[in-house]
């Protein structure tokens, strides 16, 4: 793969100098604290705001309302930003007519591919691993010390499954001549399995099965029968290794 290295710092530098970087990084960070924070807080807030004599009841809040509500808003955010941050990847370098000048240097297509899609998988997981620290430090504030090690496979499950959305756009990048294009077949994988993920006993067999995967491994709950981490992370696996697999066949035949 060669100019694979030279390549990946492009790109992280130009990720750096664009701000997308620290841009995504922040909104990940504001979304990690945000959950340990409404949920502690969240019979406060609806008593400040409910009418004079209403009495507000609600059950006692802990470590997994504050899991959820964080896998709730990071996978959920994490899907949009991956089709947002990835549609343009190789889409708008074709219509600049810029990737066909930087394959006249001594650099190979597929090291062009993996540098764009590496860099996009840096990215995230540096936004997904602030979210978690700062998940995990106002959690144990708030509410109780808990360990460190299941949050961090936590941020390991969002990361897979924002990559499965980003390498479905990144395969929609390759294949459309226009960002837009790019971004619609990433919402169109989005709808899909969203709307496949409807039906329970699917749930294990696609990435939406993620969450649930992700609860049971920070709460130590891995056990459920109901769970099947290592299948729903096997298929997860799976689409991304087929989206870049299908992205590297019709790329390195593409005429620029």
């Amino acid at each position: 793969m060669t100019g694979y290295h030279s390549l990946l710092e492009k790109e992280v530098v130009e990720a750096w100098r664009s701000y997308r970087l620290a841009v995504i990084c922040g909104l990940f960070l504001a979304l990690g604290i945000v959950a340990p924070l409404t949920t502690r807080y969240l019979p406060e807030t609806i008593t400040a705001f409910a009418p004079s004599g209403f009495e507000v009841t609600l059950p006692p809040l802990g470590v997994s309302d504050v899991v959820d509500q964080l896998l709730k808003n990071i996978v959920q955010f994490g899907a949009l930003a991956a089709i947002l941050t990835t549609m343009g990847a190789v889409a708008s370098e074709k219509e600049r007519g810029t990737a066909a000048l930087v394959l006249t240097k001594p650099v190979t297509r597929l090291a062009f591919l993996l540098a764009k899609l590496a860099a996009i998988g840096l990215l995230f997981g540096l936004a997904i691993a602030l979210a978690m620290a700062g998940a995990w430090l106002y959690t144990s504030y708030l509410f109780e010390p808990v360990p460190a090690w299941p949050w961090a496979q936590l941020a390991g499950v969002i990361w897979l499954s924002t990559m499965v959305y980003a390498s479905i756009t990144f395969l929609g990048s390759v294949l459309m001549r226009s960002s837009l294009g790019a971004a619609g077949v990433g919402f169109f994988g989005l709808i899909v399995l969203s709307l496949a993920s409807i039906v329970p006993t699917l749930t294990t067999w696609l990435p939406a099965g993620l969450i649930p995967v992700g609860q049971a491994v920070a709460l130590g709950t891995t056990r459920d029968p109901a769970l099947d981490p290592a299948r729903t992370i096997g298929i997860s696996l799976a689409i991304i290794v087929t989206a870049v697999v299908l992205a590297w066949l019709r790329f390195r035949r593409e005429e620029l």
